[in-house]
């Protein structure tokens, strides 16, 4: 189904939720705030690039996160495990850990790799040892949803509504139930043929979530977690989501290993530890890499704002930034308490126009009203509007300003998957040429034509060979994937299974959170030019480093799917400290 058939489908239902998903909570959340506190503690190395605001207590699994400077260290390339820093092969020679035989056999390797990185650059360093083989004592029950011979892990699937899911699949990141039965047994075969786990195999239970996520019933989503847990006590539930930072922390409380949560922060992977892990890279330090960004090459006047509304054109006048995140706690906070004092110190920019949105579809009249009053104010819009926002979201932001007749800048500082091809594509017209939720007006000019900034994610590969789609082969056997799975969200699912088999297996045979944490930063870091470099050596849960500059070009035919719109890389991916030799300069004005 495409988009443009999507779009008519959906017509009323979307039109009656027209500015729904995001904007404003004028009034702070009640529920419980982590604080900005912004270095993680795990297995003894602390995490770069952070702050805090308090001296850090205890987390649930002992781990603290203690306060720090506001502005935390320039971000260094850390040597992988061939002693080579951020390269993709990451070395050759074998390493056994802690309790394991370091003369087992090694030639299921490739490259030094556990596997041949031609499928994916992430394979994790070579083990010794027969992937799939029976071990012998391996410690049997070393703790919770771990036996002799089994790892249990929960594969939690949300149901978002039928609203939000057509947007998913326009997007190309909606799963189904019936979808992650079909990845999820791919994925366990995968890890079970290609990884050393001393006797033991995964086994994933698909789980079809029952609560309504958005907007999150929390009382209901941590009952379930609760539920989960004592239902099939698994040593990891994997939610990949930007909702209910609640969630994670129940599961933590219950000990039990998080994975997939997107768009956090440091402070709430510290707090956290050892039961937390993300295979995008925190809010905290995106948020960092835009205040470089900014304070170094963006304190000039506006550039990128479009021209459609002659009384008020932006460009040329001095940028005033307004910023717009979701209102789950940790979201805000890392806004308020990290991002806005940073810019501040930096470079004295204050920070007034804020909306922390609510997604909620009962509301979204309500909210985008609220939302574009609290940026295009009467005395001194937003000039340049920051979206620190889900994929979704941003669909309603766009048309509300369109309808509004409000032209800013539009800039992304995404770890929550905005930066993806087909993402973009959904801001602009359907296939046909037709209005869209995001662009209603085609023939006035989207408002995303001239957007730009930070994006985590690496460089598109054609959709019918992505990482995902290669990594899906290997473990079905060569199958195709499930009809309603896309090449790129193939690649997002299988990122965060791989990142997790990887940690599982440098924990050794004395499996716990404990021992995954302690080894998390042996495994290195991999990846470079082009690709995201990731690895836990900062002592964050999350394993993406580094981002890229990009602007959005509407006519260009993207390399994943050849439908015009693609992001455009300016100039070398950067880590902390970088930002400063970013290409800003570069973004052209025009994009043709």
């Amino acid at each position: 189904m495409n988009r443009s058939t999507l779009a008519r489908r959906y017509a009323p239902i979307v039109g009656l939720a027209v500015l729904q998903l995001l904007i404003i909570g004028f009034v702070p959340s009640k529920a419980a705030k982590n604080d900005a506190a912004q270095v993680a503690t795990r297995g003894g190395a602390a995490a770069s690039g952070a702050t805090s605001s308090k001296a850090g207590a205890a987390g649930p699994g002992g781990a603290t996160t203690p306060g720090a400077a506001v502005s935390g260290p320039a971000g260094a390339a850390i040597a992988g495990p061939g002693g080579s820093a951020g390269t993709g092969g990451g070395g050759t020679d074998s390493a056994a850990p802690p309790g394991a035989e370091a003369s087992g056999d090694t030639s299921h390797c490739v490259n030094g790799r556990e596997f041949d990185p031609a499928i994916a650059y992430w394979a994790p360093p070579c083990v010794p040892g027969t992937p799939g083989a029976a071990a012998g004592n391996n410690g049997g029950a070393t703790y919770q949803g771990v036996s002799g011979d089994t790892i249990t892990l929960v594969d939690y699937i949300s149901n978002y509504g039928a609203e939000v899911n057509a947007i998913l699949q326009a997007q190309g990141t909606l799963l189904t139930y019936e979808d992650a039965k079909v990845l999820d047994a791919a994925w366990m075969n995968f890890i079970n043929t290609h990884y050393v786990l001393y006797g033991r195999k995964v086994n994933i239970v698909t789980y079809q979530g029952k609560c309504q996520s958005v907007p999150p019933d929390y009382p209901c989503l941590i009952s379930e977690m609760d539920s989960i847990v004592a239902t099939y006590s698994p040593y990891a539930v994997n939610w990949q989501t930007t909702l209910c930072s609640a969630c994670y922390q129940e599961l933590a409380r219950l000990k039990v290993v998080a994975v997939g949560g997107t768009g956090f922060s440091d402070s709430l992977a510290g707090a956290l530890a050892p039961f937390f892990y993300g295979a995008g890279e925190s809010s905290t330090r995106v948020e960092q890499a835009f205040a470089e960004l900014y304070c170094s090459q963006m304190t000039g006047p506006v550039k990128f704002a479009g021209h459609q509304n002659p009384a008020q054109d932006f460009n040329g006048k001095p940028r005033v930034l307004g910023i717009i995140s979701t209102n789950d706690p940790d979201n805000e906070d890392t806004v308020l308490k990290f991002l806005v004092p940073l810019l501040k110190q930096t470079c004295g920019v204050t920070v007034d126009h804020f909306y922390f949105y609510d997604q909620d579809i009962n509301t979204a009249a309500k909210q985008v009203a609220a939302g574009i009053a609290a940026m295009d104010t009467l005395n001194n819009p937003a000039t340049t509007v920051l979206c620190l926002c889900d994929q979704v979201a941003p669909a309603f932001l766009f048309d509300g300003e369109q309808s509004n007749n409000y032209y800013p800048e539009n800039v992304i500082a995404t770890n929550q998957q905005m930066d993806i091809e087909t993402t973009g594509q959904s801001y602009g017209p359907n296939d046909d040429g037709s209005g869209s939720l995001g662009c209603p007006s085609p023939q006035l000019g989207c408002e995303y034509d001239l957007a730009f900034g930070i994006s985590i994610v690496g460089a598109p590969e054609p959709q019918d060979n992505t990482v995902g789609v290669r990594i899906f082969k290997d473990g079905s056997g060569g199958g195709a994937l499930p009809g309603g799975v896309t090449g790129i969200n193939a690649s997002l699912i299988a990122q965060e299974w791989v990142m997790l088999a990887n940690l599982i297996e440098a924990a050794g045979p004395n499996l716990t959170p404990d021992t995954m944490a302690a080894q998390a930063g042996s495994l290195g870091n991999v990846g470079s030019g082009t690709d995201s470099v990731l690895g836990f050596s900062n002592g964050s849960g999350y394993w993406t480093q580094d981002a890229r500059l990009v602007y959005w070009n509407r006519n260009q035919p993207s390399p994943y799917n050849g439908k015009k719109g693609t992001y455009i890389q300016v100039g070398d991916r950067a880590n902390l400290g970088g930002w400063g030799a970013a290409r800003y300069a570069d973004i052209p004005e025009v994009r043709s």
